[in-house]
């Protein structure tokens, strides 16, 4: 008995030190991964910019070098959308912003003409106060939409694309102020993407006066991109790449079409169809990948 007590004891010791040996050997493989940080726009990984935040990490995931770790740093605060385009110009190369193209947008910075919301933010419907439905009723034309005075954000690409199609227009800093001017009576109609409209209301149970209007829906050539400094081409690159994949393998429409804040608006979509007013985008930058089908949805109508 005593000598198989001491040979399964040494067995056990040679199978400790094999564990040992074989812990030291991953030691220099965990140490040579490299960690790539980005720099992102949101605060936190939460509404309503989780989508964005989400699919850029599995874009980065897909293009990733087997010995890479990537991660996102938060921004320490919120910054108007004019604010972080003045930080990618001069003072962060390593960073990653969401924001609807222009002209002026792809002069300044360089974007990933993949469009991540498949053009839905040139589908708008409005919020309007809930009394107000039957001013909408009758409007099936541009000019008579013109008499009404729309609300938008004073950095937004939207705001000109108004303004370019003779659109009345007051402006705001920020979404919170558009809301708040719109209940005050301060303008009649708040223009907003199908992934944004009923998904900020349900955000807002508060605001129990608006509603999205019934039956008229503006449509423009328009998409929302990742934007990164012109300097750092290489990140470019790593996005477009991993959201090309993401296309292929059909994760990013599992994405889009499962996400809350295309999903609501969608479904609205299909249960009420809607009067189109069509409009031009003058702004759109001429490289924008208009016929390539794999990047936009197409909407009865529009």
């Amino acid at each position: 008995m005593l000598f198989e007590h001491r040979d399964v004891t040494v067995l056990i010791n040679l199978q400790r030190l094999l564990l040992c040996i074989a812990l030291l050997w991953c030691l220099p493989l965990a140490a040579e991964q490299k960690i790539v940080s980005i720099n992102i726009q949101a605060v936190a990984l939460e509404q309503p910019s989780d989508y964005f935040v989400t699919l850029l990490k599995m874009a980065l995931d897909a293009s990733k070098a087997p010995d890479e770790q990537i991660e996102l740093r938060f921004a320490p605060y919120e910054l108007s959308q004019a604010r972080w385009i003045y930080l990618l110009q001069h003072e962060s190369s390593d960073t990653v912003i969401w924001t609807m193209t222009s002209k002026e947008r792809e002069k300044l910075l360089r974007p990933i003409r993949i469009p991540l919301f498949k053009g839905l933010f040139g589908k708008r419907v409005f919020i309007i106060r809930k009394q107000d439905q039957k001013r909408f009723d009758p409007i099936t034309t541009r000019d008579q939409l013109g008499e009404l005075l729309a609300g938008q954000g004073a950095h937004w690409p939207d705001t000109r694309i108004l303004q370019l199609n003779d659109l009345p227009v007051t402006t705001a800093s920020t979404t919170d102020s558009l809301f708040k001017m719109l209940m005050a009576g301060r303008f009649d109609y708040f223009p907003r993407g199908i992934s944004e409209a009923w998904f900020e209301l349900a955000q807002r149970p508060e605001d129990k006066d608006v509603v999205v209007e019934q039956k008229l829906m503006i449509v423009y050539p328009t998409a929302i991109y990742y934007f990164v400094p012109k300097s750092n081409e290489a990140l470019a690159k790593r996005i477009e790449r991993g959201l090309e994949r993401l296309i292929d393998t059909g994760e990013f429409d599992r994405f889009f079409y499962s996400h809350a804040r295309t999903k609501a608006g969608l479904e609205q979509l299909e249960k009420f169809p809607r009067r189109i007013i069509t409009l031009d985008n003058p702004d759109l930058p001429e490289e924008t990948p208009l016929d390539n089908p794999r990047y936009w949805l197409t909407l009865p109508g529009s």
